[in-house]
């Protein structure tokens, strides 16, 4: 058995106490977990009997083994900043941010001390939960960076028993716009679904279950063939009288917000139709 890195952990955020708590639940040395304010890092690293503190430009770790940056996109660059500013030899750390949209290259400071850099996304939403073990069983981990810092997500993704697909810097932007659409944007549509099943007097807490057999079914089907081939509805059976009737009531109701959302969806549905020769 191949001896494990020693982690240090910057945000102990969702995805910073995922991360905690599943590499603990296999067996890495967790060297520290840091936050901004120190106040979650101790609330964390008490969890994963870890040390914790404020992170600052007093230098708290051996920064040698892998630094996992988890804060929000805005927040990477200072956190670089402040490492940067260390007085340390980099050339045996692997830094990770875990940010779906930004590379590596944010890293570059570091990576110009001697680090090896990489980029760790996991593409899962973690919500608060006692949850502890399975964090990132069967999920996928985009990864980017350097060959090395490749290796070593590779690794770490099998020992999760998830699985891993490697990215250039090029892609990245895409590569997360397309899970914002998978995630964000899919809840936003089901808030839609809320609101109006809220206008037939359907009870809040049943809305979703009542349609929910509809959304799996949905996406078995593009699992099973593709998106265009699972396509059903009034666009997907050239029934315009129907997507009239649909823009009326929304205008009736004034639910203009839902309606320039009906027409811009509607557009992008004829051209998926198009795709399947409807």
């Amino acid at each position: 058995m191949k001896k494990k890195f020693p982690v240090a952990i910057i945000g102990a955020g969702s995805v910073g106490s995922a991360l905690a708590l599943a590499l603990r639940g296999e067996k890495y040395p967790l060297r520290i977990v840091l936050s901004k304010n120190g106040k979650s890092a101790r609330t964390l690293g008490q969890r994963v009997c870890a040390p914790h503190a404020k992170l600052s430009s007093t230098h708290h770790f051996s920064v040698e083994g892998i630094i996992f940056i988890a804060v929000p996109d805005d927040e990477i660059k200072n956190v670089v900043h402040i490492l940067s500013r260390w007085n340390e030899d980099f050339s045996r750390s692997i830094i990770f941010h875990t940010s779906g949209a930004l590379t590596s290259k944010i890293l570059s400071p570091l990576e110009r001390r001697g680090a090896t850099v990489g980029s760790f996304h996991p593409l899962q939403t973690f919500p608060k939960s006692n949850r502890t073990s399975g964090l990132f069983k069967d999920i996928w981990i985009g990864i980017e960076g350097d060959k090395k810092a490749v290796a070593a997500a590779r690794r770490i993704t099998h020992d999760f028993a998830a699985r891993s697909f490697v990215l250039s810097s090029q892609q990245k932007v895409l590569y997360h716009i397309a899970a914002v659409f998978s995630s964000n944007y899919f809840v936003a549509l089901l808030s839609i679904v809320e609101e109006l099943g809220n206008r037939i007097h359907v009870p809040r807490r049943k809305i979703i279950s009542i349609f929910e057999p509809l959304i799996r079914q949905s996406l078995m089907n593009v699992k099973k063939y593709s998106a265009a081939s699972a396509l059903t509805g009034p666009i997907a059976r050239g029934d315009i009288h129907t997507l009239r009737r649909h823009r009326a009531e929304l205008k009736k109701k004034g639910l203009n917000d839902i309606s320039q959302m009906y027409s811009a969806l509607a557009k992008e549905t004829s051209k998926v139709a198009s795709r399947k020769g409807t």
